[in-house]
């Protein structure tokens, strides 16, 4: 009879043990449904806010690919989700910025650390934009990777800015051709090679002739024009791989690299006379200025970049002393 009461008993507390483990399982599951219910209306607020930003923004996984943009993102490209997903974004980066993109895609993810890199992503009309992206680790709150968050804007106006500054400090803004910054450095290059491989470098100072009756008579603009002008016709006078620069008013500097004997840098000397001896046509009015052209060479001359222009300058004046169109070497 004992026993068949313990047996009661041990029934009846392997039920309540029973009915309480029931019981925490169904507050694991109410929990869980919270929980699930929290992220769900967390991933909701969070796309909310996505799309409201004026920004582009990204998030991919712990792998390297991105599995959400936001729709400022997706209405600069004209893709859909899915075509942008993984990387079908990349498909839309400059062709030159693809595989430096791809390598830094590569190296962060590897190294799991905040990063910036600049690309051009083409737009939905096709035309290729400056863009800034700045991705971040996303990380659980025990310190989990579980992928990357990223922003990006647009710097082409920037970029824009930078390039011109670039090309204002290289090159002179009348002619396009490389100013005197330009011309020093590419002189210095010349020679090293010339030293190198045992080259010959001329250098060649050309000054306008004429110019200034040219300018007091017609005005400044009319000079411009002639200068735009000479500048064409000495560059179209020299070889592809030399230098034609404007070092001031109008004088000009050509570098004529690899020489092998003097009377190729004669022939180029006599291209730019001739050339400079054609009269100008400028709405209607007819002017006419020549050239007078200094030459010293590498290294019979001089070996340094001051002593070789200093020569060509003053050999230069030689021949405007002439009073006509001519060259003369050092």
């Amino acid at each position: 009879m004992k026993d068949e009461e313990k047996t009661k008993e041990q029934l009846i507390e392997e039920l309540c043990d029973l009915r309480s483990r029931l019981s925490a399982i169904q507050r694991n599951v109410l929990e869980c449904d919270e929980i699930e219910a929290h992220l769900v209306e967390s991933e909701s607020r969070f796309h909310i806010m996505a799309d409201s930003a004026p920004v582009f923004i990204w998030m991919s996984d712990n792998g390297t690919g991105r599995n959400y943009f936001n729709k400022v993102w997706l209405d600069y490209t004209g893709k859909t989700l899915s075509e942008e997903e993984n990387e079908g974004w990349l498909k839309g980066v400059h062709p030159e910025d693809y595989q430096r993109c791809k390598e830094t895609i590569l190296k962060v993810y590897e190294e799991k650390q905040p990063f910036r890199m600049e690309y051009r992503l083409k737009r939905h009309d096709g035309v290729y934009r400056w863009i800034l992206d700045t991705g971040t680790p996303r990380k659980t709150s025990d310190g989990k990777f579980v992928g990357f968050i990223g922003s990006c804007i647009g710097i082409t106006e920037r970029k824009e800015a930078e390039e011109r500054l670039k090309y204002i400090a290289h090159f002179d803004i009348l002619t396009g051709l490389p100013n005197r910054m330009l011309f020093f450095d590419r002189l210095e290059q010349a020679i090293a090679q010339a030293k190198r491989y045992n080259y010959t470098v001329a250098l060649l100072y050309v000054d306008l002739n004429r110019f200034k009756h040219v300018n007091d008579t017609y005005g400044h603009q009319m000079g411009d024009i002639v200068l735009k002008e000479s500048a064409v016709r000495i560059h179209n006078s020299v070889r592809d791989a030399d230098t034609v620069a404007r070092i001031g008013g109008d004088e000009f500097n050509v570098i004529l690299t690899r020489v092998n004997e003097k009377k190729d840098v004669q022939h180029i000397a006599e291209n730019i006379i001739a050339a400079m001896s054609k009269p100008f046509n400028i709405d209607g009015i007819e002017c006419s200025v020549g050239a007078s052209i200094g030459i010293s060479l590498y290294p019979s001359d001089a070996s340094d970049t001051d002593m070789l222009i200093k020569k060509a300058d003053a050999v230069m004046y030689k021949v405007k002393e002439l009073g006509r169109s001519d060259y003369m070497f050092v």
